[in-house]
């Protein structure tokens, strides 16, 4: 029983990545709005309602999907070490994943796909719920951890990790707009992480 339980698991997973990934593909190659469920299940091999079994709705898929695009396992593993290991060195990382991630073909429809999520209240709400105030709670946790407990906050926790996310963001963002172009295109990638991170957490005067 307990193998076939485990069998089970083991090939619903699957077959959710299998929909995830053709969803990704599908909604890459031609945005939320214009992608249909029908051309998702043709990409995955499977029947259209096959897709309903693993899904309520193309909204759903659409943040499943992306979700999964944006938060890899190795970001994840990032995020935990932060109030284990050396901050300055786990930022570094995380930039340099976040280097990676724009750098991929993926990555370049990510903007587009972000201002449709803006234009769909639906999607909007469902990205909010599902993706965005999670992640913000977990990172506030996380900031919550590091701090000592005698002290109080330097700065409230939703407004820290908002701050370091938006600037985390904003600077990806332009990284993305001006690859191939930029003056960061002339320094090493190592040291775009570095001055990056030390600017997170001394400011732009060094003041810490």
């Amino acid at each position: 029983m307990a193998d076939r339980a485990s069998r089970k698991k083991r090939i619903t997973a699957q077959r959710r990545a299998q929909i995830m990934k053709a969803g990704t593909e599908v909604f890459i190659r031609k945005g939320f709005t214009a992608a249909t469920v029908p051309e998702i299940a043709r990409a995955a091999g499977i029947a259209a309602g096959t897709i309903y079994l693993y899904f309520p709705s193309k909204r759903a898929l659409f943040i499943a999907a992306i979700k999964d695009l944006i938060i890899t396992a190795p970001f994840l593993d990032l995020i935990y070490r932060i109030p284990k290991e050396n901050i300055a060195v786990v930022f570094g990382q995380i930039i340099q994943n976040r280097f990676d991630l724009i750098q991929s073909e993926e990555m370049s429809r990510i903007p587009a796909l972000m201002g449709e999520v803006l234009r769909d209240p639906e999607l909007k709400a469902l990205w909010i719920r599902e993706f965005f105030k999670p992640l913000m709670t977990q990172m506030e946790g996380i900031y919550r951890a590091m701090q000592p407990p005698d002290k109080p906050f330097r700065v409230e926790p939703a407004v820290a990790v908002r701050a370091v996310a938006g600037l985390i963001i904003g600077f990806l963002m332009l990284r993305l707009m001006e690859s191939g172009s930029g003056p960061l295109d002339d320094l090493p990638r190592e040291k775009v992480a570095a001055d990056t991170v030390d600017f997170i957490l001394h400011g732009l005067l060094g003041a810490g």
